[in-house]
């Protein structure tokens, strides 16, 4: 099942104390600090942002800014909260990390937490990217070696084709997948790996053919389950066969 992601906190950590009052700012001042509440959102940019008063009331002013389009007075005000509660976490955890970076590290340590900060890879399909060529490699290696027949097959070629293909579904977030293949997904055996919203919005959802160019199909609903279908096999692939290919 598909869990929510959360942040981690430590036991003593509280962001849902009060908003400061930012009522009595000038909206000329109220914009400059926006615009250093939005730097530091997007970018990370810490040094304009003088103190933790001054960052408190960035904050505030940036999230009433981005939610000011929401009519209804009790949702607004929960989701300023939540946002400044996000924020709030960014900065505080933010100079707790800076402070260990400045520790006596290791060179290569520093050096991979420079790379892994700057050029993450550590999203989902930047993985299965790598490790889709990874097995394009091998396909192409075990093609010519000694395990290969003199037409380049071998005796494990099927399990690294379908890896192969199962990681170009994954990669490519089921856009390859074809109309037929996701409106006939079987969705009775997914209930460990997909929501359960997924799959009634997936029973529900009209056919392609009816619902011209106005929200999501069954088609769009089968593609998500048919890319889970598809990691959990792949997962399944590497851990029962994957061993035999090097192993006597």
């Amino acid at each position: 099942m598909i869990k929510v992601k959360t942040m981690a906190e430590w036991p003593d950590e509280d962001y849902n104390y009060p908003l400061p009052d930012v009522s009595h700012i000038s909206k000329k001042k109220a914009l400059k600090l926006r615009v250093e509440a939005i730097k530091f959102i997007t970018f990370g940019i810490r040094k304009e942002i003088k103190s933790d008063e001054e960052f408190e009331v960035c904050i505030t002013l940036a999230a009433q800014w981005n939610n000011q389009c929401n009519i209804d007075e009790e949702y607004y005000e929960e989701r300023v909260k939540e946002d400044v509660r996000l924020y709030r976490f960014w900065w505080y955890h933010g100079r707790y990390l800076q402070a260990l970076l400045k520790k006596n590290m290791p060179p290569f340590i520093k050096k991979l937490v420079k790379e892994a900060r700057n050029g993450p890879l550590f999203f989902g399909r930047s993985l299965y990217r790598l490790e889709l060529e990874k097995f394009r490699c091998m396909r192409a290696y075990f093609s010519y070696s000694f395990v290969a027949d003199r037409d380049g097959d071998f005796s494990f070629k099927p399990w690294m084709d379908i890896c192969i293909r199962l990681l170009e579904y994954i990669v490519e977030e089921g856009y390859n997948i074809s109309e037929e293949q996701s409106l006939h997904v079987n969705v009775r055996n997914v209930r460990d790996i997909v929501d359960e919203y997924l799959i009634d919005d997936y029973n529900r959802a009209p056919l392609p053919s009816e619902t011209g160019a106005s929200g999501p199909d069954k088609a769009y609903y089968g593609r998500q389950i048919y890319v889970r279908k598809a990691e959990r096999l792949y997962y399944q692939i590497r851990l029962n066969r994957i061993r035999d290919w090097w192993e006597p």
